[in-house]
């Protein structure tokens, strides 16, 4: 039997109802899933430590893609960053030495003997007015669907999948509807190569989770046009996205959610200027 480990986190933020200024602060909400042997996990994070002791960053405390633009802020403003703020350990750490950190931990995918990432992502501007609860079903759904699909290559096959915890009730809620579907199936009908329960980890305890974080972060600073964010994504990221047999990466490696063709054909045309 082989075994395969999938960590999944998300990048962004989704209402129900949604304001102009929450459209623009919160463009896009996304998820990335990546999936690796898992026997590979340990080379992964072995070497992950030993970027952290390369770049003087603290073993104990983790690093969040989302804290790249937190310290711009502050160092645009000019401003001292207050000590109750998570990031304030990086207080002296020059952003472009995290961005080259963020850079090399990417490049541990580079390493392994199998990677293949899937994204599902929505365009808040143009997302109907969806339950926020069926909102991340059907983000999770997404991505059952693609590891089950991936792993029946072999019927030995088996995905043990990690995502970071959402808040008490999304994470039960979601835990539940993921064993429903996979008790019940959906269009795929029978879930064989996924394990029965979504297993919640804890980002801080998980080079795994973390990941999954600087990935669907770059993804969604790519879609935003950020130059950094388009670097790390065309360097490290699309090559390693799962693929129909024809090369193909929308509707395989990146699904809109919901289904949207524009929005489809938008993301291919950035993808294309690679």
């Amino acid at each position: 039997m082989t075994i395969y480990f999938s960590f999944s986190d998300e990048n962004g933020s989704y209402n129900q109802i949604r304001s102009r200024r929450f459209i623009n602060a919160h463009p896009y909400y996304a998820r990335c899933s990546y999936l690796i042997l898992a026997d590979d996990w340990k080379k992964i994070s072995q070497k992950h430590l030993l970027l952290k002791r390369k770049h003087n960053l603290p073993i104990d405390k983790e690093i969040k893609w989302s804290y790249l633009w937190s310290l711009y802020k502050y160092e645009r403003s000019n401003k001292e960053i207050p000590p109750e703020k998570p990031f304030y350990f990086l207080r002296d750490t020059p952003i472009n030495d995290l961005t080259v950190f963020i850079e090399d931990t990417l490049s541990l995918l580079a390493d392994l003997s199998f990677i293949k990432i899937i994204i599902t992502v929505t365009e808040n501007s143009t997302c109907n007015n969806i339950n926020e609860l069926y909102f991340y079903k059907m983000h999770i759904q997404e991505h059952m669907q693609r590891i089950e699909m991936e792993m029946q290559v072999s019927e030995e096959n088996l995905c043990v999948l990690f995502i970071d915890p959402l808040s008490e009730d999304k994470n039960k809620y979601l835990r539940n509807t993921y064993n429903q579907l996979f008790t019940s199936g959906d269009f795929i009908n029978n879930y064989k190569h996924i394990k029965d329960s979504l297993n919640l980890e804890y980002s801080h305890h998980s080079i795994g989770v973390q990941l999954a974080d600087f990935i669907s972060g770059c993804f969604v600073g790519f879609l935003k046009g950020y130059e950094t964010s388009k670097n790390l994504f065309f360097d490290q990221v699309l090559c390693k996205l799962r693929k129909n047999s024809n090369g193909e990466v929308m509707g395989y490696g990146v699904r809109e959610v919901p289904r949207n063709q524009s929005f489809r054909n938008e993301i291919k045309r950035k993808m294309d200027q690679f």
